[in-house]
């Protein structure tokens, strides 16, 4: 019996370690876009949750907004895109009180939002996530048991490694990171680096700033779907990702990749990582997802 359970004590403090080594792999690029979700991706590996996702502040300070997530769609759980600030969410309880809450089946049966929630036994466990932006990170178990020490230790260290500094405030002039935009949706004007114009085949000094100039260059079957991030009754909060075809002077239609975030109180936000070739091209079908 002895042995036994050093050998179990061995394999969970060695999952630790493997979490806190991911985790740090993952670090080394603080730049890249996908540095969050591949942080929540360590939950669903080391702690054995279903579902995870990071709150933010919003602009004006009074929700807390779903900013990246991972796993099964939070629909199946009933969770929100924001929640108040000063609500009685775990969200907002973890977020204000600066300590892990969790809640089982039973806690949960009692908010009005459990009875249209089409799945019943699980677990909810909320971690702040302390750093100058703030926020809350939120993880689901479906295991009868929940979320063991060892899980809630491996979700400390992803609150940890998510820990982000506050975005600075979009400043009118200033450079955009390569291959991003950004879009004010009360006026249509956009901001677009050189090198996203030239996927566009736009010349950076003739653009006139004019969300209509790009979508005229889309392939008319492509638009609809690109008109959900640029119109704003079809916005919503959180991440969109989705593919289009530019027209090009000569040759085919070049297909480029776009993944934008909508934030209350800001302009969308997004990222055109990369021109792909002609679909139907072994370099195509090799593409890494954006």
């Amino acid at each position: 019996m002895a042995n036994v359970v050093s050998q179990g004590a061995q394999e969970r403090g060695t999952r630790t370690l493997r979490a806190e080594g991911a985790l740090r792999a993952i670090a080394a690029d603080q730049e890249s876009p996908e540095r969050v979700r591949r942080v929540l991706e360590q939950a669903l590996v080391f702690a054995g949750a279903s579902f995870v996702a990071v709150y933010t502040p919003s602009e004006d300070g009074e929700l807390l907004c779903l900013m990246e997530s991972a796993g099964v769609p939070r629909t199946l759980y009933g969770l929100r895109d924001s929640y108040p600030r000063a609500g009685r969410s775990p969200v907002a309880e973890a977020h204000r009180g600066g300590r892990p809450v969790s809640l089982g089946p039973a806690e949960l049966a009692e908010h009005a939002q459990a009875r249209r929630v089409p799945s019943r036994d699980f677990f909810v466990t909320a971690l702040p996530v302390h750093g100058d932006g703030g926020g809350c990170l939120l993880a689901v178990s479906e295991r009868p048991e929940g979320f063991d020490t060892d899980d809630r230790k491996c979700l400390e260290l992803v609150s940890e490694a998510i820990a982000f500094p506050a975005p600075a405030a979009p400043v009118e002039g200033g450079e955009l990171p390569p291959g991003a935009f950004s879009l004010a949706m009360d006026t249509g004007r956009v901001r677009v680096g050189d090198d996203l114009l030239d996927l566009f085949g736009l010349d950076p000094v003739e653009f006139d700033g004019r969300v209509e100039t790009l979508l005229s260059l889309t392939v008319p079957e492509d638009l609809p779907s690109l008109m959900s991030v640029v119109e704003a009754d079809h916005m919503s909060i959180g991440d969109r990702e989705l593919e289009f075809r530019v027209l090009q002077p000569t040759g085919p239609p070049k297909w480029l990749r776009l993944r934008g975030r909508s934030a209350p109180g800001r302009p969308e936000a997004g990222r055109v990582p990369a021109a792909a070739p002609p679909r139907g091209t072994p370099a195509a079908r090799r593409s890494p997802a954006a």
